[in-house]
């Protein structure tokens, strides 16, 4: 049975994509192909995995195409769906090409990466007489991760404890004696590249009798012995009694008060209006002797939020309410204890913005739970900030929200009041990756104006957070992860070089190197790593070898080991001087001379060290003594 494509789709399907085949129609709607590729969005040259598993394909059909009578080749063929840049193919859209690619005839369909895993689970059943190769993931359904084995489908693995492994071996064989890994305990890949890694290290320290230490921190694990915690400082200074271009700005009935420098554009924002009352317009004077009211230079007077411009005067601008035209309506946000954090008063037919209180440390914001079940009422019942609709029949809204406990760290954020602030600086709290939080610096002492806002980890060191104006009391950033922090100070602490555990957040690692000289480096564990600067060298694995392999002689429900063995699984650059060792230790994992030791997820890593020569220094906080394991296995 076969789908219907739209037009629309086809003629997309058709601009992106390149064709190579042997044997040709006139009617390229007649055209069909034995052999489809399907990329995971990228080019067939992007020098990674699409690459990688179009050799293959072509290397296969070729050698079947130079021995193959006139009119009997095979035809091949790639799709390349179109994917926005910064997203990943959905499943729907890799659905729609596998349908065309049976359309179009295929007996095979090539799908590289696990962006493939549920669409092929979708399909598979369904094209029964198709035979599916998916290359480094297992079939599942969306909402289950059980690997499903299905008789058309066959799959490639590849062996990260051996890739770990040549990558541990050649960072101590190259002089390096301090190493680091930087994993996750939630990533079954990473646990085997993390584990491999320490074993080869091991191995290389052992065989040259050298000291060798490895730092060991799973960014994830919930019993990281690392503080992702920061302190955010409005920091002060004495203003300079010969200074004449300070000014004092008085705030009443709203936000922005302070001690600026002339040419400061300072935001103003009037309070929320009091029962009754909606906001009216602003009122503004000259504090300074000699200098004119109108000397306030103030973006609007009628806008509840606006600018000033800070030049010739001190001033006090005061926010005016005017009663209400109709009546208006409490919107209260609740804190999750019950209390109240804040309320506006809002008329029928208005919205106004609502922020969630910072979640407590461990936990993030899920959903608000809502007085009303009125459509409309609120604008995104799972965004922190958002807006409500007020109408007649919505009157007195309530939001509380509702907290869980992330399973991913959160970074816990203290605001503090430095020298020559007079109160609480605002905007400590639990965060999370993407969230945008508001700071507000504590008005200044008498003599005092505020300088800028910085921050310090719990060793001392700034941080990567970027305020959108560091120099301004009340301002905005936007909450990165905090994981580089682990491999910078790993980097800090001596260690010379990291391996990128191929995780989801394996890309820190290079982002750090940036910090430092190039004598800090790293050692890549995806393919489109093999390029980028700083990074000694890659564990490549060799889709184009599995996919040759596999089409050679399909089997279905049975998965092809990509290893030392059959080649598929190496680094992609070893020097001259280390080649030879390196070719050894290649073949003796290959021949299974050599056993790495797999640790599952979340598993004690130190149950793999067994060497008077090697020390790991495993970033957890210390519980009870591990027993060592002493015994090498697969």
């Amino acid at each position: 049975m076969k789908k219907v494509i739209s037009v629309l789709v086809c003629l997309a399907m058709a601009a992106t994509c390149v064709l190579a085949f042997a044997g040709c129609s006139n009617n390229s709607e007649d055209l069909t192909y034995d052999i489809v590729m399907i990329t995971d969005g990228g080019t067939v040259n992007d020098g990674a995995y699409n690459e990688s598993a179009w050799n293959g394909v072509t290397s296969y059909a070729e050698q079947v195409n130079a021995d193959a009578a006139e009119g009997e080749e095979i035809t091949y063929r790639y799709y390349q769906p179109p994917v926005a840049e910064g997203e990943t193919l959905s499943a729907e859209t890799a659905i729609q090409y596998i349908d065309l690619a049976v359309e179009k005839g295929a007996k095979y369909i090539v799908l590289p990466t696990d962006v493939f895993e549920v669409p092929v689970y979708e399909t598979a059943r369904q094209y029964s007489d198709v035979n599916f190769l998916l290359v480094d993931g297992m079939p599942h359904a969306a909402d289950d991760d059980t690997d499903a084995y299905i008789e058309n489908v066959m799959t490639v693995s590849y062996n990260t404890l051996q890739s770990g492994f040549l990558a541990g071996y050649d960072a101590v064989i190259s002089g390096n004696t301090k190493l680091g890994y930087f994993g996750s305990v939630n990533s079954d890949t990473s646990s085997s590249y993390g584990a491999g890694f320490v074993q080869g290290a091991q191995y290389a320290a052992d065989q040259l009798g050298i000291p060798v230490t490895m730092d060991y921190a799973d960014y994830d694990s919930p019993i990281l012995d690392y503080d992702y915690d920061f302190t955010l400082t409005a920091n002060y200074e004495k203003i300079d009694e010969n200074n004449h271009k300070i000014f004092v700005v008085q705030v009443e009935n709203g936000t922005g008060s302070g001690t600026y420098t002339e040419g400061q554009n300072v935001t103003i924002k009037a309070d929320p209006a009091p029962e009754g009352k909606v906001f009216d317009h602003w009122e503004y004077k000259s504090n300074t002797d000699g200098v004119k009211d109108s000397k306030v230079n103030i973006s609007s007077e009628t806008e509840s939020e606006m600018n000033l411009l800070v030049e010739e005067c001190d001033c006090t601008l005061t926010a005016v309410y005017a009663d209400a035209p109709s009546t208006t309506y409490p919107v209260t946000v609740y804190n999750a204890d019950g209390s109240v954090y804040s309320t506006q008063y809002i008329m029928a037919g208005e919205s106004c913005n609502v922020v969630a209180p910072a979640a407590q440390s461990g936990m993030v914001f899920d959903h608000w739970e809502i007085s009303t079940d009125e459509e409309g009422a609120i604008e995104d019942v799972n965004a922190r900030d958002t807006l409500v609709n007020v109408t007649d029949t919505t009157q007195g809204i309530t939001l509380t929200p509702v907290y869980v406990e992330n399973g991913a760290p959160t970074f816990d954020v203290t605001v503090v009041t430095g020298e020559g602030g007079n109160g609480e600086s605002t905007g400590s709290g639990s965060y999370v990756t993407g969230d945008v939080v508001s700071v507000s610096a504590a008005v200044p002492q008498e003599g005092y104006i505020f300088s800028h806002w910085s921050t310090s980890d719990r060793d001392g060191f700034s941080t990567d957070i970027v305020m959108e104006n560091e120099y301004f009391p009340s301002t905005t950033y936007t909450m990165v992860n905090r994981y580089q922090a682990v491999v910078e100070k790993m980097y800090d602490e001596g260690v010379s070089v990291v391996y990128a555990g191929g995780n989801p957040e394996c890309n820190v690692v290079s982002d750090a190197t940036w910090n430092y000289s190039y004598d800090k480096l790293a050692i890549g564990a995806e393919n489109w790593q093999a390029s980028w600067d700083h990074y000694i060298t890659t564990t490549i694995k060799d889709y184009g070898i599995a996919v040759e392999a596999c089409l050679s002689d399909f089997r279905g429900g049975y998965t092809y080991t990509g290893d030392c063995s059959n080649k598929a699984i190496y680094l992609n650059n070893v020097t001259e001087e280390n080649q030879q060792a390196y070719d050894e230790v290649y073949g003796a994992l290959a021949s299974g001379a050599i056993r790495v030791t797999g640790v599952a997820p979340g598993a004690d890593v130190r149950l793999v060290v067994d060497s008077n020569c090697f020390t790991l220094d495993y970033w957890i906080v210390q519980g009870d003594p591990v027993v060592y394991n002493t015994i090498s296995a697969e």
